[in-house]
């Protein structure tokens, strides 16, 4: 691993050639994204000395031991500390609110942008990639699918046209995992919305439900208040209600969505990435650290193609050292601000066309073939609607087509052998065939060539020595007559009259 800084990728130093080469180049590139690349944006980042983690620490001493505790799914149980937990959840909903997106989150649209990106994966919660762009979502909703009707129920839009007969009740087949329409995976969840800790409803985080976090008081699920409303009034028992909470993948607790993530780093695997980013994690994470390697080695597997245009590099981007054990994973390593060191990586190499730039300048140049075009567009509908109309004329047989002659008058083809009515290629496999006795002496003559034996030894098919003569053509006067049997005589020819 090359560890570069700042003052080494100045414009003409061999290493920023080959990581630019290496951008520029892939065609399937992975990003890994941590809190660090929204530092500059106003969100400090976990693990830093001026971090999130500190913060926490200096704030509440007597609370917490660590800022990682603030984190942890066992505080939930807590009744002491889900005060603490709520307060500050609250309060970085806020901070996040305000956050705009950086030039990495730009970088990143970017490669999107001119089909580059495979892929990226966030640790973040801030929900930037999705602001910028980038669909966070699992799969399309039954609107995108659908048809324009559907689409615009899912918009609200009112739709037009009588109501279709009701269709027989079929069995509801189960939704699949569109692992392309997804374009940034948040691994950690986001603040966009809360859930409810038992019947799993989500709302969305809004500025009204921050306050109440901010109280330090979880708020309790409008559903499960409903429900228990219901059963009350029924006369039977109460249930449990639950409480909302950051839709957010706390320390010591499983990912709700753990298998769809799955399928799709497994989708982006066999797809033979040729780049990978990494940029602004600390590297502690072990599922992080896991989902990285993996990719590393795929990447560094990629086709001889995407290496001889520079890429099948693994980048790590980040302020500090990673730790030991990643020397063999990546190729570079960057040690500066994340937006300092993108600003220094064009996506595309000066003078090339962009894949928006083109799918214009063909779709001006079409747009001008069909202006060019269209006043013989009538003209051209007639001769369509006139050949439609017309009935099915009858193939001549090819010995005997008819041609036209320039005065309009019918004139009969010299008619011509099969043979040089056919292509070159079947006239000479289907019309000059080697007699019989030539295919035999060849048939004979690859025989010998497999066994490799002398010709003496292959006996040769014997002819019947009592082969009937061969037929005469003419027949003299005499044997124009009937011929005469005469008993004990041999048959003569009849007296001749003079």
């Amino acid at each position: 691993m090359k560890r570069l800084a700042l003052a080494d990728l100045e414009p003409g130093a061999a290493a920023l050639s080959e990581i630019q080469r290496a951008v520029q180049g892939c065609q399937r590139c992975l990003v890994i994204t941590g809190a660090g690349i929204s530092v500059s944006s106003g969100i400090p980042d976990f693990r830093s000395p001026d971090g999130l983690f500190q913060q926490l620490k200096q704030r509440y001493p007597g609370a917490v031991s660590s800022g990682r505790d603030l984190f942890d799914a066992t505080l939930l149980g807590d009744a002491g500390k889900v005060g603490l937990f709520y307060s500050f959840m609250g309060e970085l909903r806020n901070l996040v609110s305000r956050a705009t997106c950086t030039p990495t989150h730009a970088f990143i649209k970017q490669l999107d942008e001119h089909r580059k990106l495979l892929r990226c994966y966030t640790q973040n919660i801030d929900s930037l990639e999705r602001r910028i762009g980038l669909e966070t979502t699992f799969q399309k909703c039954p609107a995108a699918a659908s048809s324009s009707s559907s689409s615009s129920e899912c918009n609200g839009a009112p739709v037009a046209g009588p109501e279709p007969p009701p269709q027989p009740r079929r069995r509801r087949r189960q939704a699949t995992l569109d692992k392309t329409f997804t374009r940034a995976v948040q691994l950690h969840g986001n603040l966009d919305k809360v859930v409810c800790t038992i019947c799993h409803t989500d709302y969305p985080f809004s500025e009204q439900m921050a306050e109440e976090f901010c109280g330090g008081t979880p708020p309790p699920c409008p559903r499960c208040k409903e429900i228990e409303a219901i059963r009350d009034i029924v006369g039977k028992r109460s249930v449990a209600t639950g409480v909302l909470r950051p839709d957010i993948v706390l320390y010591n607790e499983a990912h709700p969505q753990a298998e769809l993530i799955g399928e799709l780093s497994e989708y982006d695997l066999k797809q033979r990435p040729d780049l990978l980013i990494v940029i602004g994690t600390s590297l502690k994470i072990p599922g992080i650290k896991r989902m990285i390697r993996e990719m590393s080695k795929c990447v560094h597997s990629c086709t001889q193609r995407s290496k001889r245009a520079g890429a099948g590099k693994a980048i790590f981007i980040n302020r500090d050292e990673p730790p030991r054990g990643w020397d063999d994973v990546f190729d570079y390593f960057i040690a500066g601000d994340a937006d300092e060191v993108i600003s220094r990586l064009p996506i595309l190499a000066p003078g090339a066309e962009t894949p928006a730039a083109s799918t214009s300048a063909s779709t001006s140049s079409t747009a001008s073939r069909c202006s060019s075009a269209a006043d013989l567009g009538q003209l051209h509908a007639a001769k369509d609607d006139k050949a439609a109309s017309a009935p099915p004329k009858r193939c001549a047989p090819a010995s005997r087509a008819l041609a036209t002659s320039a005065g309009g008058r019918r004139v009969r083809k010299t008619e011509q052998p099969l043979s040089q009515l056919l292509p070159p290629s079947q006239r000479k496999v289907g019309m000059s065939r080697k007699p019989a006795a030539k295919q035999k002496d060849r048939k004979l003559t690859t025989m010998l060539r497999v066994v490799k034996a002398p010709p003496s030894a292959i006996a040769k098919p014997k002819t019947a020595s009592h082969a009937a003569p061969k037929r005469r053509t003419t027949l003299h006067p005499h044997e124009l007559q009937p011929a005469i049997e005469v008993p004990g005589s041999p048959l003569v020819p009849p007296p001749q009259c003079s």
